[in-house]
């Protein structure tokens, strides 16, 4: 099958993607604004950031995971063509949203605001797997991903965009436990490494994704 705009190496992918994940590592800490009060008042107003707080602190640490799944993902990806490239292009749109939403949770802090800051996690999630799969089943991967490997690594990136859908779920029901959904993420991740270990009889499990 011939395939335009392909070749060998995907550093510059690799380098736009970087840039762009230092792009909104940076923006995301740009939401806050030093409170207009006095001294007495400042502990009161940095109190009422709470909330402001909280979803920069999620968005940074999903945002910084997501750049290093990205990263390690691409150490197996040996070449490209035109629809990795587009598909590698909607990741980083998906990406580069964030910092708008994550704003809207932080001074909002509604049902509607974390819904549509989790559908962005969603969405991230989403792009990044079909990056992958679409990679994979292209077989632009190296000689180190089989079909087996490269299924369960599918699934692994699934785990964190349907836990952020749950939570779109369990904040219609009670907002402020929707919060603390994602941190499901990590058991789930760890029950994958064991599962992929078992499946596979490796025991480094940890760079693949």
């Amino acid at each position: 099958m011939v395939r335009t705009l392909g070749g060998e190496g995907t550093d510059r992918m690799e380098g736009l993607s970087d840039g762009l994940f230092a792009i909104v590592l940076t923006l995301l800490v740009l939401q806050f604004d030093v409170p207009d009060v006095s001294a007495a008042e400042l502990p009161a107003a940095i109190a009422d950031q709470e909330t402001l707080l909280i979803s920069y602190l999620l968005s940074f640490l999903v945002v910084g995971l997501y750049w290093i799944i990205h990263h390690n993902l691409f150490q197996y990806v040996a070449h490209h063509d035109r629809i990795l490239l587009w598909l590698n292009l909607l990741f980083l749109l998906s990406i580069s949203f964030l910092p708008y939403p994550t704003e809207l949770m932080g001074v909002y802090g509604t049902q509607f605001a974390w819904t549509l800051y989790a559908t962005n996690f969603v969405l991230v999630g989403v792009m990044l797997s079909a990056v992958w799969a679409y990679a994979a089943r292209a077989g632009f991967t190296d000689d180190r991903i089989d079909d087996q490997t490269a299924r369960l690594i599918t699934i692994r990136g699934l785990i964190s965009p349907a836990v952020f859908a749950l939570s779109i779920g369990v904040a219609a029901v009670l907002l402020p436990v929707a919060y603390f959904v994602p941190l499901l993420i990590v058991p789930l991740q760890m029950l994958w490494v064991r599962y992929y270990q078992r499946v596979t009889g490796e025991t480094d499990a940890a760079e693949l994704g």
